[in-house]
């Protein structure tokens, strides 16, 4: 009976979640490129690079993104050893990250092309550092819900608010490496695992949440969620130009607040985007709305 309620509580769940309901599988093919796995969809210009998350995949950029690869060329990587991607070698690093990203457009015979690049959480920290190498190609940057953290006690504070699994994950000790290994030697186990715990996720979306490794889930928090990289290579971009928005949701717990308003406020070419009653996952809840922002963004230059 007890096992009744559980899973009726979850379908409950399940059907009441925004994400659920308003997100579908994006179209376009799927290809090996580089070291990456990424879904391609369109040939014209601009690229349009989406940046998934930490213990994501890029199909939380669902199907309310393939209007941007109707108007030009959509690349949706599952990053370095995450996701489809995840069995492959590192560094887990910031450079590891720009580097399997310039192999990945290079073999799809992008790379030098206008790009509009675009990230959500810790793939926003990448965008802005990815945009900064190549700022000649760059026409716009955009993150989304980005953890814009000065100082590792911010970063650590920041985790702690999306609540204490994520804390737990991102702890020092052995026993967040034991339960990751534990993930990687029963994949499918830990996936629908995932599934039972998350019933407000697509369950697709959900599956390939727990799809990396020790080592990419724990280097690229080091490198990237808890390094202020980011704002160096923000520098960069407003020195040369290029137009940055910073995209919220006012449910979000993860950005520093009032981090991206002071920066907007400083920068003419970074503007500040809040959308009202979303939360941090704004890419699965509103994927409609980031895409108009992602289309006005690549039109400002």
């Amino acid at each position: 009976m007890a096992l009744g309620l559980l899973a009726s509580a979850w379908v409950a769940g399940h059907a009441a979640s925004p994400a659920v309901r308003r997100w579908r599988p994006g179209a376009g093919r799927t290809v090996a490129a580089g070291p990456l796995q990424a879904r391609v969809f369109g040939a014209g210009d601009p690229v349009v690079l989406l940046l998934h998350g930490m213990a994501a995949g890029g199909n939380c950029f669902g199907a309310g993104f393939d209007e941007l690869g109707r108007r030009g060329t959509l690349v949706v990587p599952d990053l370095l050893g995450f996701g489809a991607s995840m069995d492959t070698s590192g560094p887990f690093t910031a450079a590891g990250h720009l580097d399997a990203l310039d192999r990945l457009l290079d073999a799809l015979g992008l790379l030098g092309r206008p790009v509009v690049v675009d990230g959500h959480s810790m793939g926003g920290v990448l965008a802005l550092r990815w945009a900064a190498r190549h700022p000649a190609a760059v026409d716009a940057v955009l993150t989304f819900c980005a953890p814009l953290y000065r100082t590792r006690a911010e970063a650590d504070e920041g985790i702690r608010r999306i609540g204490r699994a994520n804390a737990f994950l991102a702890g020092d000790g052995p026993l967040p490496e034991v339960v990751c290994r534990w993930m990687c030697q029963y994949r499918t186990v830990a996936s629908w695992l995932s599934v039972a715990l998350r019933p407000d996720l697509p369950v697709p979306v959900a599956r390939l949440a727990v799809r990396h490794t020790w080592a990419s889930y724990r280097g690229s928090l080091d490198d990237l969620v808890r390094h202020p990289g980011w704002e160096a290579a923000l520098h960069e971009l407003v020195v040369t130009g290029i137009p940055v928005t910073l995209a919220e949701a006012s449910g979000d717990p993860v950005p520093v607040p009032g981090r991206a308003a002071e920066l907007a406020a400083g920068f003419p070419v970074v503007r500040h985007e809040v959308h009202r009653g979303g939360n941090h996952a704004l890419p699965l809840t509103d994927g409609a709305w980031c895409a108009s922002l992602i289309t006005a963004s690549s039109q400002v230059r």
